[in-house]
Formats: structure tokens, C-alpha cells, sequence
């Protein structure tokens, strides 16, 4: 009886992998089953808090092209801070044209114009152009605070200005219609208080009268209504005849009896009859004048508690706002700090480095400075001496057209002339080498980057850091990818080829025992085989 061979699968070899994809289990984002994870991108949450508080800032301002989603953050900040300079109405010798299309150079530019101008403007918080274009929030916050502040200021002063000329060109036209209503209402009370009636005659004895009729015309004659009177009773006496001449009478018998009332002197007696007969009308109004009283100053005492009521609340209100206000202001106090010391914390460390690179440039710098000294003090004794020798040189040669001179030396003339002819080209050369070296030397300085254009290239050397960093981990994540793909296609052959080779053995295998179970132990050896490669 022959044996049936099952081809038992072989232990997986280790496979030589690319050395960028040998990774821990934690960079490889696999999760417990294997399953392949996309990686967290982190991001500076304190960075993403300012942006979104400058955003919120923009839009309470008035920009609403902030609140666009498909816009950069960086079209939104600048588009910001260029529309807030606009606003602030400040004369300033500079384009700040923006649109969506900027080329990097072009941003790069009217970031530097725009830091330029918030200089001019004496900003009170230092902004440099790498800032804005890295989209560095923290330090952006406070300058766009300041802008918004600014240009709200110069709104309110405008609506000022803009209300008082509408004013004034209005009054020009239009008499104040309230001034003119008091005016009138002046008038009216003047004509009110001259018209008001005054007593000119007092009767001693009104009290006795009980006959109304009298006491009514003697009330009018009091207070000067006499000639209405007279009038009325001539019109009377007119119409009714001779018979009514006792009417007419009457006035002239009670002015008779009443004296003017500046002389007019009441007795005693007078006084105490009038209070005897009124005492009981007198008690009783005074009785409601003091309930009256009383009920005037309970109202009043109760007005003046509720509204010290409601003060004690709004006050109590405007407390609240101020303690939450400190508490605000408290908390950002301490992560102001905290930023404070880790920023200290960094200076510290990069202070080291700083101050050698910067010995050594000022080194160099001394030296280079040193030379530039020492060629322009050679330059400025050259051209002295130039000049001086120039100034000889014209004075001799005056000395000599005014002498006359024989033809016997005329050569000898001439031939000095020309050897100054010479020497004055030499000179020359030697004037323009100096100058070329110092041309030289002033280029070399220029050439040494100053603090502000190294903080810009260590910026630009960071961003392509970063960028360098985030593309070798995506390569890597691909061959980890590859790697995983690649190991379960093998494993997948595998499988199938063992299938096979099981579906094609079986029916031999099960036919015999002793077949079978050499099938059965070739299989557990195949089982084991996996588990050990699935266990490393």
C-alpha cells in the first residue's frame, strides 16, 4: 500500500525589507487583527485657537470674506490686515493690493509691505514677514486686535464727524423746532404771569355777607373788575329803563366800603370770628392735608427703595460680570506665564548657540570692518595728496606761461610734461585698484546675512524640514503597505497550494488507515507550522 506525501507547508523565511520600512509595532499603524491604520496628523492646538479667535475678530469687524470656507487661512489673515489698514485711513507711500491669485514671491512682498507699514504706524507688538507667511497665530493675534481697534476708532470719529456737518448743514436750512417750541412756550408763560389777576381792594367785613350775588361782585371788584361792571350795568340801564338805577348804585357803595390793600390791616377780632366760624372746615382739611402727607412720603420712601432695590441688583449684576471677567482675565494671565517660561526655557537653550555663531560673525565682521577703515583712510590721505600735487603742479605751470621762455628749453618743458603725464596715469591706476578692492571688501559685507535674514532662512529650512519629514513618512507608510500586501499574497498562495494538495490526497488518504493517519499527522504538523508562523 503506498503512502500518500502531503506537501506540508514551509515555515515563512524572514525576507529582507528596505531599511526605511523597519519600524516598531506603533509606527507601523497596525491595529490588534492587523488591519492597516491611517495616521493621526497633530496639530498645535493653541495655533488653531488663535486662528480661529482672529477669524471671529475679522468678521465682528465687518470683513465678512473671512467667514468664506473655501479661502487659505493666509488669504483670510492678510485679506484681513490689508482691509483693516485701508480702513484706518493711514497716509502711507505703499501698494497693499491683494487678490486670490498671489504668486509666492508676490505674498512674500506684501507681507514685507505690510509688516513695513505697521511700523510706520507705530505698532506696539513686533511682527516679522516669515510670521505671516507660516501662519504663526500667536504672534498675529495681538497685531490684528490692535488693527481692528484702530479702525473701529477712526469709524466712530468719522460717524462723529459725518453726524455734526449733516447737523450743521441741516440747521443752515431748517430752524430747531424745539428751541422755537420753548421760545413760544416763554412767551406764553410772560403773557400768563403779567395777565394773572391782583388783588387791589380788600372788603373788612366779607365774611358776614350771605347773599352770594354780592359777595360774587364784590369778589370781582376786588380784584379789579369794575369798569366791566360799570359797563355791564350801562348796557343794563340802557335796556331796562330808570327803574334799575339801584344796581348802579351798588359797586360804587362797596368800593366805598372797601379800603386798597396795601393800607388794609385786619383786627383781631376779625381774625378770631373768621376762625370760630371755620374751625371745623379748617380742622378737617388739615387732617387731609397731613393724610395726604403721610401718603405722599410712603409712596415716595417706597419709590426710593425699589430703585435702591434695583441699583443693589445691577450693581450686584456688574459684579458678577467684573469677578468672571478677572477669572478670564486670570486664566490668561497664566497661560501667558506659562508660554512666558517655556519660551525662556528655549531661549536658554538656543542662547548658547547664538552667542558662538554670533562671536564668530562679529569677528569676522570686526576684521572685514577693520580693512574697509584702513582702505578708506588710505583713499582719503591718496586724494589728498592728489589734490595737493595738483595744486603744484597748476601753480608751476603758471609760473611758466607767464616766464618767457627760450626755445632752448621748450624740450625740457615738454618732456616734463610728459613725465607728469605719467605719473599722473599711474596714480590713476593705483586709484582704481584701491577702489576695486574696496568695492570688493564692501561686497563682502554685504554678503554676511544679517540676524533678521537667518531667522527667515532657519524658517524656510524648518518648513522644508517639515515637508521633507511628512513626505518620508508617507514613503514609509507605502512600503510598510507594499510589505503587508506582498506577505499576504504569499501567505494566500500558500494556503491555496496546500488546499490542493489536500483535495487532491484526500480520497487516497481516507481509503487506507494507516494512510489516514499518516494524512492526519502530516496535517497537524501543517496546523502547527502556521500557528508558529502566525505567532512571529
Amino acid at each position: 500500500m503506498s503512502t500518500v506525501a502531503v506537501k506540508p507547508l514551509p515555515k515563512p523565511k524572514p525576507r529582507t525589507k528596505p531599511s526605511v520600512a523597519h519600524h516598531s509595532e506603533e509606527e507601523r499603524n497596525l491595529d490588534s487583527s492587523g488591519n492597516y491604520l491611517t495616521a493621526d496628523i497633530r496639530e498645535d492646538e493653541l495655533q488653531l485657537e488663535k486662528l480661529a479667535e482672529i477669524i471671529e475678530i475679522l468678521v465682528a469687524a465687518g470683513y465678512f470674506r473671512a467667514r468664506i470656507k473655501g479661502l487659505s487661512d493666509f488669504d483670510k489673515i492678510v485679506g484681513g490686515m490689508c482691509w483693516c489698514l485701508e480702513m484706518s485711513n493711514i497716509d502711507i507711500d505703499c501698494d497693499l493690493l491683494f487678490n486670490d491669485s498671489l504668486t509666492i514671491g508676490q505674498k512674500i512682498a506684501l507681507t514685507e509691505k505690510i509688516v513695513r507699514v505697521l511700523q510706520a504706524m507705530e505698532c506696539p507688538f513686533r511682527l516679522e514677514p516669515h510670521q505671516i507667511q507660516g501662519m504663526d497665530a500667536i504672534h498675529i493675534f495681538p497685531v490684528i486686535q490692535w488693527l481692528v481697534k484702530k479702525t473701529i476708532q477712526y469709524r466712530e470719529e468719522m460717524q462723529a464727524y459725518i453726524k455734526s456737518y449733516a447737523v450743521n448743514q441741516f440747521s443752515k436750512c431748517h430752524a430747531n423746532v424745539s428751541e422755537t417750541d420753548t421760545k413760544m412756550d416763554k412767551i406764553i408763560e410772560d403773557v400768563d404771569v403779567y395777565n394773572n389777576p391782583k388783588r387791589k381792594y380788600r372788603h373788612p367785613a366779607k365774611h358776614k355777607m350771605r347773599e352770594e350775588k354780592i359777595s360774587v361782585r364784590t369778589t370781582l371788584l376786588e380784584y379789579g373788575g369794575a369798569f366791566f361792571n360799570e359797563m355791564k350795568s350801562e348796557k343794563l340801564d340802557s335796556e331796562k329803563g330808570s327803574g334799575k338805577s339801584t344796581e348802579k348804585e351798588e359797586p360804587k357803595a362797596l368800593i366805598n366800603e372797601m379800603n386798597v390793600e396795601s393800607s388794609v390791616r385786619v383786627s383781631s377780632a376779625i381774625v378770631g370770628s373768621i376762625i370760630s366760624d371755620k374751625a371745623e372746615e379748617i380742622q378737617v382739611l388739615a387732617d387731609e392735608y397731613a393724610r395726604r402727607q403721610k401718603e405722599f412720603m410712603e409712596n415716595n420712601l417706597e419709590m426710593r427703595e425699589s430703585n435702591v432695590k434695583l441699583q443693589i441688583s445691577e450693581k450686584k449684576k456688574s459684579l458678577e460680570q467684573c469677578q468672571k471677567e478677572i477669572e478670564i482675565d486670570k486664566e490668561k494671565l497664566n497661560k501667558l506665564r506659562s508660554e512666558i517660561e517655556d519660551l525662556r526655557m528655549q531661549q536658554k537653550e538656543v542662547n548658547p548657540k547664538i552667542s558662538l555663531q554670533n562671536d564668530e560673525e562679529i569677528e569676522k565682521r570686526r576684521k572685514l570692518i577693520f580693512i574697509l577703515d584702513t582702505l578708506n583712510s588710505q583713499k582719503e590721505e591718496f586724494l589728498v595728496s592728489c589734490r595737493e600735487e595738483k595744486a603744484r603742479l597748476q601753480e608751476e605751470f603758471l609760473q611758466l606761461s607767464q616766464q618767457e621762455v627760450e626755445s632752448e628749453d621748450e624740450n625740457e618743458i615738454k618732456s616734463q610734461v610728459e613725465k607728469d603725464k605719467e605719473r599722473h596715469q599711474k596714480i590713476k591706476l593705483l586709484l582704481a585698484e584701491r577702489s576695486k578692492t574696496l568695492a570688493a571688501m564692501q561686497r563682502k559685507l554685504d554678503d554676511i546675512p544679517s540676524r533678521s535674514e537667518l531667522s527667515q532662512y532657519q524658517k524656510r529650512f524648518y518648513e522644508l524640514y517639515n515637508q521633507v519629514s511628512a513626505k518620508h513618512n508617507e514613503t514609509k507608510k507605502f512600503y510598510i503597505l507594499y510589505n503587508q500586501c506582498d506577505d499576504t499574497k504569499i501567505h494566500l498562495n500558500k494556503e491555496l497550494n496546500l488546499l490542493n494538495s489536500v483535495l487532491t490526497n484526500f480520497n487516497q488518504a481516507v481509503i487506507n488507515p494507516s494512510t489516514k493517519e499518516q494524512f492526519v499527522t502530516q496535517f497537524e504538523q501543517i496546523v502547527g507550522n502556521i500557528r508558529q508562523a502566525k505567532l512571529q
